[in-house]
């Protein structure tokens, strides 16, 4: 007669049992639905093109500002190296002054560049951009005549802006192609 009572009792605890493992079973299957969604729109987004039109003045290739720096002095060195050599607008007596001529020319752009973008915004819109080609030619000028006298010198004025605006173009392609690498990368 035990036996009959303990079976009685048991079945109703079964039959609760059974109950919540069915509840259990619906909730995870609505969960696994509900994620297996989440996993389609996510494919989906990565599907779609992105058709996003991307201005960035001042080419920052990382954020930190010391990295930047760097990143600006090697490119700007080897460039300003390049097309000298490439093209023949300048004399130089030694090497190291080329070196100098990139680290001082980075300095004053990287200052020059903040300036204009954070107090003339407005300017490099309606100019769009032009305002940095000037103030580049300025700043190589004044190094030329100025700071470097004849260790460093272009052979005329001419060269002087043909070589910027060559300079320029050479740079914002590798760096835009740069930049587009390290975002891939997620290294920016």
């Amino acid at each position: 007669m035990n036996k009959d009572l303990n079976k009685k009792e048991k079945e109703p605890e079964i039959a609760i049992e059974e109950t919540n493992l069915a509840n259990e079973k619906e909730e995870l299957e609505s969960l696994l639905k509900a994620i297996e969604e989440l996993e389609k729109l996510k494919k989906k987004n990565r599907q779609k093109p992105r058709n996003l039109i991307s201005i960035e003045f001042g080419s920052v290739f990382h954020h930190n500002r010391y990295i930047n720096f760097i990143f600006s002095f090697i490119l700007n060195l080897t460039l300003i190296y390049l097309v000298i050599e490439v093209f023949q607008f300048a004399k130089y007596t030694d090497i190291m002054y080329v070196i100098i001529l990139a680290l001082t020319y980075t300095f004053f752009e990287t200052i020059y560049r903040t300036y204009v973008l954070f107090n003339h915004f407005k300017l490099v819109i309606k100019s769009m951009g032009f305002v940095f080609y000037i103030g580049y030619v300025g700043i190589f000028f004044l190094l030329d005549v100025y700071v470097f006298g004849d260790s460093f010198d272009f052979y005329n004025e001419t060269l002087l802006i043909v070589f910027v605006a060559i300079f320029m173009l050479i740079r914002y392609i590798i760096g835009t192609m740069l930049i587009r690498n390290f975002r891939k990368r997620n290294l920016r």
